[in-house]
């Protein structure tokens, strides 16, 4: 959709950000409602699609923009693009983490990922570039690969322990156990098997059910935070990219402001555990 007094490319450049901010919204509130044994499943693969597609995304606004900047607002090919990244997120975090310095060195610091971060890199960049296809795959041609829902669960219990104190996994256990005793739950075997193909008792299942629902937010803090220089880093190219523009004489905006977009990356860790729904609030 064009718009007047806006060249064809900041109309481009526009969409492709609503599309960036409202995957990763949608991945958010996909993942808020996924866990096991529930008939959700489904929403975990969903969440993984929306927020490996809007890291991806992001990071090449961020890559493309730099580029036209740098080269009198020339953009890169198609193929520029498929040869040097394709959808490896890892590798478009990296080279944004390089131009940093570059744009805001006071402001933007080049990230330190916590080990917990680079695992969750790790797994959208294998999920965007060969997971997403794993139950068809593994039907045609059985490799027996971990599944992306049991890798996961590790991340998932992993973060979930790191932030959660001992005391208060504890009481929560502990709990869980007393409310299955007060409803005459009783703590036989099921006939799901964890990964190592063993039957899962029912306290099994519903421990699993309640650390998934726990770390959901916490997982979306930690990407919150592994984003939330990206966006620092696109907010300082846009300005640039309008002084510059201003400097040339271009008679029409070219690339917008992208700080009107991924303001929910400036989120903080409170606000984030509180929220149960991102994309209604954030796209009114």
């Amino acid at each position: 959709m064009k718009q007047i007094g806006f060249d064809k490319r900041f109309t481009l450049l526009a969409q492709e950000a609503h599309l960036t901010k409202n995957t990763l919204l949608s991945g958010f509130d996909l993942l808020l409602k996924a866990n096991f044994f529930q008939d959700k499943e489904g929403y975990f693969y969903s969440s993984f699609f929306h927020i490996s597609i809007g890291m991806e995304r992001l990071l090449k606004l961020a890559v493309i923009t730099h580029y036209m900047l740098t080269n009198r607002y020339a953009t890169p090919t198609v193929k520029q693009l498929k040869k040097e990244f394709g959808h490896d997120v890892k590798t478009l975090y990296g080279e944004c983490a390089k131009l940093m310095p570059t744009y805001h060195p006071k402001r933007i610091k080049q990230p330190t990922l916590a080990p917990e971060d680079e695992a969750l890199i790790d797994f959208f960049t294998e999920y965007a570039t060969n997971s997403r296809y794993f139950n068809l795959n593994e039907v045609c041609e059985a490799k027996l690969n971990r599944s992306p829902l049991d890798q996961w669960l590790d991340i998932a219990r992993s973060i979930y322990e790191h932030h959660t104190p001992h005391q208060v996994r504890q009481k929560c256990t502990k709990d869980l156990l007393y409310s299955m005793d007060r409803k005459g739950v009783h703590n036989g075997f099921t006939m799901n098997l964890d990964e190592s193909g063993h039957p899962m008792m029912v306290f099994d299942c519903m421990h699993r059910q309640y650390v998934i629902e726990k770390s959901a937010p916490l997982v979306i803090w930690r990407l919150v935070e592994i984003l939330r220089p990206i966006h620092l880093l696109l907010e300082s190219i846009a300005r640039q990219a309008g002084e510059y523009e201003v400097a040339q004489g271009h008679k029409s905006m070219i690339i917008p402001h992208y700080e009107d977009f991924f303001y929910f990356l400036l989120a903080d860790k409170s606000a984030i555990k509180r929220r149960k729904r991102w994309l209604e609030i954030f796209n009114n």
